[in-house]
């Protein structure tokens, strides 16, 4: 392993040899060597890349690393733009394409055509990807643009924040000065009326001066409910583009950009069973790649399509299939509270976390709609349901730790 600092960045440059190590290091440790880089040095940041030298496969099926270090960096732009996100490794194909084509415009012309420009559809198609996309095309055509991408869940806090702080105005200038406004997970401001009511007078400031905004959601906002009418107005008022999950052609595309980007090579047979086994978007193809890769090493580069196939086979038939009751069981048995109470309306600390946990589980197990969980759990609306989910899933994040999640996933399947 070897570093670098760029001193004129505060910018720590860390080589390490392969993907594995670099996700290891940046999802189970960053937490513990960001408080030991702060304590060195407060304005520091760390990112690591992929510096491994080009090795000789064991065997044809063995993953061939080319240390090709400039196309998957693991850090951020100022702004929060992370600069593997561009156009040029995005997948175009028929489930994305209209969506693709007014992103590409919109960085060509920003604040002149499609705008707003509103990107909605199911998790892991490649929302955020093509924000950031135009974001990075922006700056890369103009260094000077002040482009600001946050998700709808970091303004709701920035904007709570600077009501606790009285800081409105600091607030208020950071994104009503922004050229390019790219606003994520907009489904978040569902019931919030306050958080709107800001993000409405934000949204009418860099229209009716020419700035662009470009929003990426789940849904549809006339879908999701709990919207104020004017805020609905204005995100329907302009150009909007959905994005489905890729077919089976556009799949084995997508993992095959993957592939390039880890600077890996897989035999086309295996791309195929990937693309055809892992079911959802980019983002499950990716967490499928990357544990087939995983197993290829744990087999020193000897296991083939068939030995890949048999372990994606025991892993599945190893886990049994999970239910809502069974579900609800587990995290009631974990927490040692009631089923009653868990779908009452107590707000005590133990019921409220059993209460988004179960709500999580629901949702990353069984992939339920979140009317649909809201009506298990007494019949709450959806804006709650999503502020549950991405509560465990923003404490999962900043703990790296999953304990907690995996006795409970214990429970299900062992009653399974």
């Amino acid at each position: 392993m070897e570093y670098k600092k760029q001193a004129d960045e505060n910018l720590i440059i860390v080589g390490v040899p392969n993907n594995f190590v670099k996700e290891q290091l940046e999802q189970r440790y960053c937490k513990e060597i960001d408080l030991i880089l702060k304590k060195q040095d407060p304005l520091a940041t760390i990112v690591y890349i992929i510096s491994a030298k080009k090795e000789r496969a064991a065997s044809k099926n063995e993953p061939i690393l080319t240390g090709n270090v400039n196309n998957y960096f693991g850090f951020v732009k100022p702004g929060g733009l992370n600069p593997a996100n561009v156009f040029d490794n995005f997948v175009v194909g028929f489930s994305n394409n209209l969506a693709y084509l007014a992103a590409t415009q919109v960085a060509k012309e920003p604040g002149k055509t499609y705008n707003p420009l509103l990107i909605y559809g199911p998790t892991g198609v490649g929302k955020t990807h093509l924000l950031q996309a135009i974001g990075n095309e922006i700056l890369r055509n103009s260094e000077k643009a002040n482009i600001v991408y946050v998700s709808a869940e970091k303004f709701t806090n920035e904007f709570l924040e600077s009501l606790r702080n009285k800081t409105q105005e600091s607030f208020r200038a950071k994104y009503r000065k922004a050229d390019v406004l790219l606003v994520d997970d907009v489904q978040f401001f569902a019931g919030k009326d306050g958080t709107q009511d800001e993000f409405f007078f934000t949204f009418n400031e860099l229209y009716q001066t020419g700035r662009q905004i470009v929003c990426a959601t789940d849904k549809h906002p006339r879908e999701i409910g709990k919207f104020k009418d004017r805020l609905l107005s204005r995100l329907a008022g302009g150009m909007a583009a959905d994005v489905s999950l890729p077919d089976l052609e556009m799949k084995m595309a997508i993992i095959n950009s993957k592939c390039k980007e880890k600077g890996v090579q897989l035999p086309g047979d295996v791309i195929a069973f990937i693309a055809q086994s892992a079911p959802g978007g980019a983002r499950e193809l990716e967490g499928a790649l990357v544990s087939v890769l995983a197993q290829i090493k744990l087999a020193g580069g000897k296991m083939g399509l068939e030995g890949i196939r048999l372990a994606f086979e025991q892993k599945h038939a190893a886990r049994p299939v999970a239910t809502p009751g069974k579900i609800i069981d587990a995290v009631c048995k974990h927490y040692k509270v009631k089923s009653a109470d868990i779908c009452g309306i107590s707000r005590k600390a133990d019921l409220v976390r059993a209460r988004q946990t179960l709500m999580y589980l629901l949702r990353k197990e069984l992939d339920l709609p979140l009317a649909q969980i809201g009506q298990l759990l007494g019949g709450r609306d959806h804006s709650t349901v999503i502020h549950s989910i991405e509560k465990i899933n923003k404490t999962q994040q900043e703990t790296a730790k999953s304990d907690e999640i995996l006795r409970i996933e214990s429970l299900i399947f062992a009653a399974a």
